[in-house]
């Protein structure tokens, strides 16, 4: 997934510390290249254009990739207790669902299965 940020030094580190990932390439300025065991391979995008990883559908925000987990719970504490923005934490009957956002304004999700 690639992913656009203003702040490409910065994003890395954020994506490190609350999502896990690791670099796999160092930055070269213009983009870098992060993955994790447990999520997508990312490349991260540096930017000044306005658009991010988000869409709409009748108003309401939505991100472009959910991913699965089986620690929801604990990447909800994690984050929140890191003052990251939850937009919604909710069990919806058959999955427990997670957005949040990065500090960029790109929404992520992410499901675990009741």
């Amino acid at each position: 997934m690639q992913v656009p940020v203003r702040d490409l030094d910065a994003a890395v580190a954020w994506y490190e510390k609350y999502l896990g990932f690791t670099t796999a390439a160092p930055p070269d300025g213009r983009h870098a290249f992060l993955h994790s065991e447990d999520g997508p391979f990312l490349m991260l995008w540096q930017t000044d254009d306005s658009g991010r990883a988000n869409f709409t559908v009748a108003g309401e925000a939505f991100p472009v990739l959910l991913y699965r987990t089986t620690r929801i719970h604990q990447l909800h504490d994690r984050l929140a207790s890191s003052g990251v923005r939850i937009t919604t934490y909710q069990d919806d009957g058959h999955h427990w669902v997670l957005k949040f956002l990065d500090p960029e304004g790109n929404m992520w999700g992410a499901l675990q299965d009741n």
